[in-house]
């Protein structure tokens, strides 16, 4: 077993997407995950998980280059090579945020694809390459669990992102609860007013009948 590509991959033209050829052996093992490099299938825990060519031909690229800063135009050359992109940022991202998806993986806290800033992305799981096919090791695995699932880094990431939009919106129930409550108030107020006008006008007509009818008899 190989924890390293051949020395063709190393010294592969950028021109193409990495094949079979670029590396040492045919199964690539990282945390949780086996990929297939020959027929190009992934799987995860043994069972296989569903994923585009072209994302496929990115985690080829990044395999084998494990280890290194792989940039934008690198990964535009390896997957457009005959393409001119206008952005090419949007598009590199999009297709790397797909990849980690199908891993499962974070920008925040990576297991398997770290971002560089201004330069580009890393594959920063320890890669295992195998003639035969086999389960991700332990040690593998556990490393991709502890970054993915840690409860501390999740607990500390969690509140950057989300704690100013959830205080925003309790403020704004908590004013509306306060305003409700107002015109909750303003509208008993009212109802009483409106009862007491109701029942000092039957009171006065009362007392006017009184006056009337004695006035008669």
């Amino acid at each position: 077993m190989s924890t390293q590509p051949s020395t063709l991959a190393q010294h592969e033209s950028n021109a193409s997407v990495p094949t079979l050829q670029a590396f040492a052996e045919r199964y690539a093992r990282f945390g949780r995950f086996q990929a297939d490099l020959e027929r190009q299938e992934l799987y995860r825990d043994g069972q296989r998980v569903k994923v585009q060519a072209k994302l496929f031909q990115g985690l080829l690229l990044l395999l084998s280059r494990a280890g290194e800063i792989v940039t934008r135009e690198d990964v535009r050359r390896q997957l457009w090579p005959d393409k001119f992109l206008a952005n090419l940022d949007a598009n590199v991202n999009t297709t790397i945020n797909k990849l980690r998806l199908v891993l499962g993986d974070s920008p925040e806290n990576p297991a398997y694809i770290e971002t560089i800033p201004r330069r580009g992305y890393s594959f920063i799981a320890i890669v295992e390459y195998s003639s035969v096919p086999g389960t991700p090791s332990a040690e593998g695995a556990r490393t991709a669990l502890n970054a993915t699932a840690q409860p501390e880094d999740f607990g500390r990431g969690w509140p950057k992102k989300y704690a100013r939009p959830l205080l925003r919106a309790a403020t704004l129930l908590f004013a509306g609860m306060i305003i409700g409550a107002l015109l909750a108030f303003v509208w008993f107020v009212a109802q009483a007013k409106n009862q007491h006008s109701a029942n000092s006008a039957k009171a006065s007509v009362s007392l006017i009948e009184r006056g009337f009818r004695r006035g008669s008899s």
